[in-house]
């Protein structure tokens, strides 16, 4: 019996062991969360604000290993953001190391990246040209582990916590870091880089055509069957890209503005645009992955910020003489 008891005490031993240490060292995804962590606060506490936020699992837990690892005298207090991949211990970690949030911006969905760069520049966080500059310099997105030329798309929309230290490439890297953290959210399956590329490229088109959430996914479906019969796209915030790109800024575009030459005037180019033309938000991004099958081929904007979506050239003429 004595061995039978000894035995069980053994095995649940093991089990609590492995389970400490799976909560230890288990890593969860954290989309950009912030803790204010008063001075003063008893380390009880801070393991239950934190687990409240949902950046532990368990609050006990937490106040064991801080103790177990003697870290109760070097946790600190203030602001601090969690973004990305963390385990119990990479929280304590960053609780220990002070690193302490000191600014905080928000990145609309739909900025392109010299607006980011001139909203960071304005509040005195970034260089513009030398954030703008990063965005194309090819050594420093391979060390993103990323193929493109361009980080247009890859800024993901947020609101974002700058720590005092941060320089333009630390911010960069955060935002992008942001990004694919946010995609494995609607997107748990892996696909090729081509194929994600040519997704956010037309997600970003849908973030500047969309107004209407439930809209997102009807737009998709409109240019994946243009795209599918070779059709020119004919997307007017592509020419407004290109504009920017030339220096001219426009909130409607005319008739002459469609003449631009350039590979971003999907009038006249067929196909995709060569990069995407703003960092889209989540909700484009995913209508984006999920078109909504329709007959539609043409819409265009109507009353009340809706579109007025039509099958074929003809209806879409007779739609908009009603306007």
């Amino acid at each position: 019996m004595r061995k039978f008891l000894f035995f069980i005490l053994i095995l649940i031993l093991i089990g609590f062991s492995v389970s400490f240490f799976i909560g230890v060292f288990k890593s969860q995804i954290i989309l950009n969360k912030t803790v204010n962590i008063k001075k003063g606060v008893p380390i009880v506490k801070i393991g239950s604000l934190l687990e409240e936020e949902g950046i532990i699992h368990s609050a006990s837990m937490f106040v064991a290993l801080v103790k177990l690892l003697n870290r109760e005298q070097k946790l600190h207090y203030g602001k601090f953001n969690f973004s990305g991949k963390y385990s119990l211990i990479g929280v304590i970690r960053v609780l220990s190391n002070a690193e302490i949030v000191k600014n905080q911006i928000t990145i609309p969905e739909g900025f392109t990246v010299r607006k980011i760069a001139y909203l960071l520049a304005q509040d005195n966080l970034a260089d513009y040209s030398k954030f703008v500059k990063l965005t194309t310099d090819t050594t420093f997105i391979s060390s993103l582990n990323i193929k493109v030329e361009s980080l247009e798309g890859f800024l993901f929309p947020d609101t974002y916590y700058i720590p005092y230290f941060a320089d333009e490439k630390y911010i960069i890297k955060i935002m992008v870091d942001n990004f694919f953290l946010q995609l494995e959210t609607v997107q748990s399956e892996k696909i090729s880089f081509d194929s994600l590329y040519s997704t956010l490229i037309l997600a970003s088109i849908i973030e500047k055509e969309a107004i209407c959430d439930d809209e997102r996914a009807i737009i998709a479906g409109v240019y994946e069957n243009r795209l599918a019969n070779r059709m020119l796209l004919q997307a007017d915030p592509t020419v407004a890209y290109a504009l920017e790109l030339s220096g001219k800024s426009r909130k409607k575009i005319y008739y002459e503005d469609l003449k631009i030459n350039s590979v971003y005037n999907t009038y006249k180019h067929i196909g995709l645009p060569p990069t995407p033309i703003c960092n889209p938000g989540i909700k484009s991004i995913y209508a984006a992955l999920n078109p909504a099958k329709t007959d539609y081929f043409f819409f265009f904007a109507g009353k009340k910020l809706r579109h007025i979506f039509s099958t074929t050239y003809r209806e879409h003429l007779k739609k908009l003489n009603r306007i």
